[in-house]
Protein backbone atom coordinates (compact mmCIF):
# COMPACT_ATOMS: atom_id res chain seq x y z
CA UNK A 1 0.00 0.00 0.00
CA UNK A 2 0.93 3.57 -0.75
CA UNK A 3 1.27 6.60 1.47
CA UNK A 4 -2.51 7.24 0.30
CA UNK A 5 -4.26 4.14 1.29
CA UNK A 6 -2.35 3.84 4.95
CA UNK A 7 -3.42 7.30 5.41
CA UNK A 8 -6.95 6.29 4.51
CA UNK A 9 -6.64 2.77 6.46
CA UNK A 10 -5.54 4.90 9.69
CA UNK A 11 -7.74 7.70 9.52
CA UNK A 12 -10.90 5.62 8.43
CA UNK A 13 -12.58 8.52 7.00
CA UNK A 14 -12.59 9.80 3.86
CA UNK A 15 -14.70 12.37 1.88
CA UNK A 16 -15.99 13.08 -2.06
CA UNK A 17 -16.46 16.87 -2.85
CA UNK A 18 -18.78 17.89 -5.42
CA UNK A 19 -19.63 21.56 -6.58
CA UNK A 20 -20.50 22.24 -10.02
CA UNK A 21 -17.98 24.85 -10.47
CA UNK A 22 -14.64 25.37 -9.20
CA UNK A 23 -14.92 28.16 -6.28
CA UNK A 24 -17.69 25.90 -4.81
CA UNK A 25 -15.17 23.15 -5.16
CA UNK A 26 -12.19 24.72 -3.68
CA UNK A 27 -14.11 26.39 -1.08
CA UNK A 28 -15.83 22.94 0.23
CA UNK A 29 -12.20 21.26 0.02
CA UNK A 30 -10.65 23.95 2.26
CA UNK A 31 -13.42 23.51 5.01
CA UNK A 32 -13.79 20.22 5.22
CA UNK A 33 -9.56 20.01 4.87
CA UNK A 34 -9.68 22.87 7.85
CA UNK A 35 -12.66 19.99 9.97
CA UNK A 36 -10.20 17.44 10.10
CA UNK A 37 -10.98 15.52 7.54
CA UNK A 38 -7.40 13.84 6.15
CA UNK A 39 -7.98 12.34 2.95
CA UNK A 40 -10.47 14.06 0.20
CA UNK A 41 -11.70 13.36 -3.20
CA UNK A 42 -12.48 15.38 -6.15
CA UNK A 43 -14.73 14.11 -9.34
CA UNK A 44 -12.46 14.16 -12.58
CA UNK A 45 -15.98 15.46 -14.32
CA UNK A 46 -15.28 18.95 -12.64
CA UNK A 47 -13.71 21.70 -15.23
CA UNK A 48 -9.97 22.42 -14.35
CA UNK A 49 -10.23 19.43 -11.26
CA UNK A 50 -6.68 18.93 -11.94
CA UNK A 51 -5.63 22.91 -11.15
CA UNK A 52 -8.30 23.01 -8.42
CA UNK A 53 -6.85 19.41 -6.89
CA UNK A 54 -3.31 20.55 -7.59
CA UNK A 55 -4.36 23.69 -5.04
CA UNK A 56 -6.21 21.94 -2.50
CA UNK A 57 -2.99 19.76 -1.93
CA UNK A 58 -0.76 23.21 -1.87
CA UNK A 59 -3.51 24.75 0.62
CA UNK A 60 -4.15 22.20 3.40
CA UNK A 61 -2.02 19.04 4.68
CA UNK A 62 -4.98 16.60 3.54
CA UNK A 63 -4.14 14.20 0.59
CA UNK A 64 -5.98 14.54 -1.88
CA UNK A 65 -7.19 12.54 -5.19
CA UNK A 66 -9.56 11.85 -7.51
CA UNK A 67 -12.85 10.20 -8.27
CA UNK A 68 -14.35 8.47 -11.12
CA UNK A 69 -11.82 7.43 -12.65
CA UNK A 70 -12.75 4.51 -15.09
CA UNK A 71 -9.69 5.63 -18.28
CA UNK A 72 -6.26 5.11 -18.38
CA UNK A 73 -6.10 8.93 -19.62
CA UNK A 74 -7.65 9.74 -16.33
CA UNK A 75 -4.76 8.52 -14.57
CA UNK A 76 -2.83 11.28 -16.66
CA UNK A 77 -4.87 14.09 -15.68
CA UNK A 78 -4.94 12.40 -11.79
CA UNK A 79 -0.55 12.66 -12.11
CA UNK A 80 -0.52 16.58 -13.62
CA UNK A 81 -2.78 17.37 -10.66
CA UNK A 82 -0.39 16.03 -8.03
CA UNK A 83 -3.07 13.52 -6.69
CA UNK A 84 -1.99 10.58 -4.47
CA UNK A 85 -4.33 8.33 -5.24
CA UNK A 86 -7.50 7.83 -7.36
CA UNK A 87 -11.22 5.93 -6.57
CA UNK A 88 -12.54 3.95 -9.54
CA UNK A 89 -16.40 3.09 -9.55
CA UNK A 90 -15.36 -0.31 -11.37
CA UNK A 91 -12.62 -2.96 -10.93
CA UNK A 92 -10.48 -3.01 -14.06
CA UNK A 93 -7.16 -5.05 -13.20
CA UNK A 94 -5.46 -3.21 -16.12
CA UNK A 95 -6.24 0.32 -14.66
CA UNK A 96 -4.97 -0.65 -11.25
CA UNK A 97 -1.99 -2.05 -12.35
CA UNK A 98 -0.92 1.26 -14.69
CA UNK A 99 -1.51 3.06 -11.66
CA UNK A 100 -0.12 2.04 -9.43
CA UNK A 101 3.41 1.19 -11.65
CA UNK A 102 3.09 5.37 -12.54
CA UNK A 103 2.97 5.59 -8.40
CA UNK A 104 -0.87 6.32 -7.85
CA UNK A 105 -3.04 4.36 -5.35
CA UNK A 106 -6.24 3.15 -6.78
CA UNK A 107 -9.05 1.85 -5.15
CA UNK A 108 -11.45 -0.21 -7.62
CA UNK A 109 -14.63 -0.73 -6.36
CA UNK A 110 -17.19 -3.68 -6.40
CA UNK A 111 -20.95 -4.07 -5.40
CA UNK A 112 -21.69 -7.92 -5.43
CA UNK A 113 -20.17 -10.68 -3.32
CA UNK A 114 -18.78 -12.00 -6.45
CA UNK A 115 -16.96 -9.75 -7.89
CA UNK A 116 -15.34 -8.61 -4.15
CA UNK A 117 -14.53 -12.37 -4.12
CA UNK A 118 -12.98 -12.02 -7.66
CA UNK A 119 -11.40 -9.12 -6.50
CA UNK A 120 -9.70 -10.03 -3.43
CA UNK A 121 -8.08 -12.69 -4.98
CA UNK A 122 -6.19 -10.56 -7.34
CA UNK A 123 -5.82 -7.07 -5.56
CA UNK A 124 -4.10 -6.73 -1.90
CA UNK A 125 -5.43 -3.47 -1.68
CA UNK A 126 -8.63 -1.64 -0.55
CA UNK A 127 -11.96 -2.20 -2.39
CA UNK A 128 -14.96 0.01 -2.22
CA UNK A 129 -18.54 -1.87 -2.26
CA UNK A 130 -20.81 0.34 -4.12
CA UNK A 131 -23.58 1.97 -3.20
CA UNK A 132 -23.28 0.41 0.05
CA UNK A 133 -26.66 2.61 1.36
CA UNK A 134 -28.98 1.06 -1.56
CA UNK A 135 -27.40 -2.65 -1.18
CA UNK A 136 -28.38 -3.05 2.70
CA UNK A 137 -26.57 -0.47 4.46
CA UNK A 138 -24.04 -1.30 7.20
CA UNK A 139 -25.91 -5.00 7.40
CA UNK A 140 -24.85 -5.08 4.15
CA UNK A 141 -21.60 -4.98 5.21
CA UNK A 142 -21.51 -6.96 8.13
CA UNK A 143 -22.48 -9.87 6.29
CA UNK A 144 -20.00 -9.42 3.79
CA UNK A 145 -16.79 -8.68 6.53
CA UNK A 146 -17.91 -11.84 7.79
CA UNK A 147 -17.89 -14.01 4.71
CA UNK A 148 -14.91 -11.84 3.26
CA UNK A 149 -12.75 -11.61 6.39
CA UNK A 150 -9.66 -10.47 4.52
CA UNK A 151 -10.95 -8.50 2.39
CA UNK A 152 -10.27 -4.63 2.99
CA UNK A 153 -13.67 -3.16 2.30
CA UNK A 154 -14.64 0.21 2.03
CA UNK A 155 -18.30 1.83 2.43
CA UNK A 156 -19.39 4.38 -0.37
CA UNK A 157 -22.22 5.52 -1.73
CA UNK A 158 -24.61 6.72 0.54
CA UNK A 159 -22.63 7.18 3.45
CA UNK A 160 -23.07 10.21 5.72
CA UNK A 161 -22.57 11.75 9.04
CA UNK A 162 -25.58 9.32 10.34
CA UNK A 163 -24.37 5.90 9.54
CA UNK A 164 -20.64 6.30 8.45
CA UNK A 165 -19.85 4.78 12.18
CA UNK A 166 -22.18 1.87 11.83
CA UNK A 167 -20.40 0.55 8.29
CA UNK A 168 -17.42 0.79 10.30
CA UNK A 169 -18.72 -1.32 13.38
CA UNK A 170 -19.96 -3.37 11.17
CA UNK A 171 -16.49 -4.45 9.46
CA UNK A 172 -15.86 -1.78 6.86
CA UNK A 173 -11.85 -0.92 7.19
CA UNK A 174 -13.20 2.72 5.74
CA UNK A 175 -15.76 4.67 4.73
CA UNK A 176 -16.18 7.61 1.93
CA UNK A 177 -18.71 9.89 2.89
CA UNK A 178 -20.67 11.41 -0.27
CA UNK A 179 -23.49 12.78 1.61
CA UNK A 180 -24.45 15.19 4.55
CA UNK A 181 -21.51 16.92 4.95
CA UNK A 182 -21.87 19.98 2.51
CA UNK A 183 -24.89 22.43 2.44
CA UNK A 184 -26.22 23.20 -1.02
CA UNK A 185 -25.16 26.50 -1.67
CA UNK A 186 -21.49 27.56 0.38
CA UNK A 187 -21.64 31.11 1.49
CA UNK A 188 -19.12 32.66 4.11
CA UNK A 189 -21.21 30.82 7.16
CA UNK A 190 -21.39 27.38 5.06
CA UNK A 191 -17.74 27.16 5.44
CA UNK A 192 -18.09 26.71 9.13
CA UNK A 193 -20.61 24.91 8.89
CA UNK A 194 -18.75 22.26 7.01
CA UNK A 195 -15.79 22.47 9.10
CA UNK A 196 -18.07 21.50 12.22
CA UNK A 197 -19.70 18.68 10.56
CA UNK A 198 -16.48 17.56 9.52
CA UNK A 199 -14.45 17.82 12.59
CA UNK A 200 -17.51 15.88 14.36
CA UNK A 201 -17.16 12.90 11.59
CA UNK A 202 -13.70 12.33 12.33
CA UNK A 203 -14.33 12.38 15.80
CA UNK A 204 -16.85 9.97 15.43
CA UNK A 205 -14.88 7.57 13.30
CA UNK A 206 -12.12 7.67 15.24
CA UNK A 207 -13.78 6.30 18.18
CA UNK A 208 -15.18 3.29 16.43
CA UNK A 209 -13.08 0.23 16.26
CA UNK A 210 -14.03 -1.21 12.94
CA UNK A 211 -15.69 -4.78 13.19
CA UNK A 212 -16.85 -3.80 16.75
CA UNK A 213 -20.35 -3.45 17.57
CA UNK A 214 -21.09 -0.61 20.39
CA UNK A 215 -23.49 -2.12 22.95
CA UNK A 216 -26.59 -0.88 23.10
CA UNK A 217 -27.89 0.16 27.05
Amino acid sequence: MGDAVETLMRCKLAAIVQAPEREGLLARALAAAEGGIEVLALPISVPFVAEIAAEVADMTDATVGLSDVVLSDHLNVALAAGAEFVLSPIFDTELVQTGRARGLDVIPSVTTPNEVHTAARIHDGPISVIPAHGLGGPEYFGWLSTAFPEAKLIAFGGVGSDNAPQYLEHGARAVIVDTGLFPAEMDPDSAMIVSVRAGALVELCAEVVPGKRQSVA
